[in-house]
């Protein structure tokens, strides 16, 4: 029985909530608009490419997880696209220009590149989101804990989790090669972080941060301190030849977090 449980969810986002939402921290809030803003690009993206792939694979249990896989995106963009469109945007006119250009890229990979760059690629952004997820449940929490943003990013990165080993799983079953998954995974998680970074930056500069009191700085040196001694060593776990999400295992907090979740779902299936 698969561990992958889709759940429809509704949240329901204020409009004009402020894009500095977690603890007055404008760098890690842009950060997170960032990856927010990316979503809606990128998962339907994933989504295409196992369409593709699903022709190439025989194992029902494969296909299962894969189905179940892309029916989690299609729910998460969906949700995000909710998020992106309560925000107030009107003071950041140069985030349209960014999404197309994100856009086209997405497009041009579906209609240009292999089908094993694009599985490489799916693979890569797995790959970094089971380890941020990992960190997070150990180290992180996004703002307010009871604010639908912080529902939506929790929901978010536990069904990450369940979906830990598809895009893994595709990848080897229907190309594989651990040198091109190595390479192109990279290139993928420079590819869609430079996207976050650029958004980062330009809200930064169009609202910048005013000084910091000595608590925040204590506080943003204590996280980067656990980014660098905790997610780092998650990160490149997963460039190594043995690499493989099969042996993550869900832990007791994880699958509270996705019991409430399931409970909070319109539907699951």
């Amino acid at each position: 029985m698969s561990e992958i449980t889709v759940r429809r969810m509704d949240f329901d986002f204020p409009e004009g909530i402020d894009p500095v939402f977690m603890n007055g921290d404008h760098a890690r809030s842009f950060s997170a608009i960032g990856l927010s803003l990316l979503l809606p690009y990128l998962e339907p993206y994933l989504i295409r490419t196992m369409k593709i792939a699903k022709k190439q694979i025989d194992d029902p249990d494969l296909i299962d997880d894969l189905e179940r896989f892309s029916a989690q995106e299609g729910q998460h963009y969906r949700m995000h696209i909710k998020f992106n469109k309560a925000l107030q945007r009107q003071g950041f006119p140069k985030l349209e220009e960014l999404e197309e250009d994100l856009a086209d890229d997405y497009l041009r990979f579906s209609n240009t590149k292999s089908l094993r760059f694009n599985l490489a690629y799916a693979e890569g952004f797995e790959a970094l989101t089971t380890a941020a997820a990992l960190f997070s449940f150990h180290h992180e929490r996004l703002g307010d804990p009871d604010s639908p943003v912080a529902d939506l990013f929790a929901w978010h990165t536990v069904e990450e989790f369940e979906h830990r080993t598809v895009a893994f799983d595709v990848y080897d079953s229907v190309c594989g090669g651990y040198f091109y998954r190595l390479f192109a995974g990279l290139y993928a998680q420079f590819h869609f972080l430079r996207f976050v970074n650029r958004v980062t930056r330009y809200m930064l500069e169009v609202r910048p941060a005013g000084p910091a009191t000595p608590d925040q700085k204590r506080e943003r040196r204590a996280a980067a301190w656990r980014g660098l001694r905790y997610a780092l060593p998650l990160v490149v776990r997963t460039y190594l030849p043995w690499y493989t999400p099969h042996r993550i295992e869900f832990t007791d907090e994880m699958r509270r977090v996705a019991a409430k979740y399931t409970e909070m779902a319109i539907s699951t299936s």
